[in-house]
């Protein structure tokens, strides 16, 4: 190989030396930095889990079982071999459980307010039996019944 006095960096000519940590314009490379294998996974967790917290803000009930599930195994599986969790994997993993955890106290009251409804609101009663009575064709009292019967509860 012919080194030209001229070059700055002492290179073969225009300037390039293979063995040089400088580019040929004389700035150091950069490494580039290598993302951690479960980084898409904790990303796509996070991303899911912020999806459920604000799926509950407009009281939607079935996604954030889905996706805070689905958030939930995210994050677990981007740990892989790793001793520890991810930031990402950690915020997705206390979203998704928070979103859980609220949509199920969300349903549970539901359920309960369902139950008590004759007792608390003797007008809101005669409301629901007519809207049901118009979409169904049954009053709620007489599908109220029937559930009773089918388990044996009286």
């Amino acid at each position: 190989m012919d080194y030209q006095p001229n070059n700055p960096q002492g290179g073969p000519g225009n300037g390039y030396n293979p063995y040089n940590p400088y580019n040929p314009y004389g700035t150091p490379l950069q490494p580039v930095p290598m993302k951690p294998k479960g980084d898409g996974m904790a990303t796509a967790s996070m991303i899911l889990g912020i999806i459920t917290l604000a799926s509950m803000l407009i009281l939607q009930f079935t996604i954030p079982f889905l996706l805070g599930g689905v958030g939930i195994i995210l994050a677990i599986l981007s740990r892989g071999s790793a001793k520890r969790l991810a930031g990402k994997a950690k915020a997705g993993l206390i979203c998704c459980i928070v979103g859980l955890s609220l949509d199920i106290v969300l349903c549970v009251s539901a359920v309960c307010l369902v139950f008590a409804l004759p007792h608390l609101s003797p007008e809101l009663q005669e409301e629901v039996n007519k809207s049901c009575e118009e979409q169904y064709g049954v009053s709620y009292d007489e599908m109220m019944e029937e559930f009773y019967e089918m388990f044996g509860v009286e």
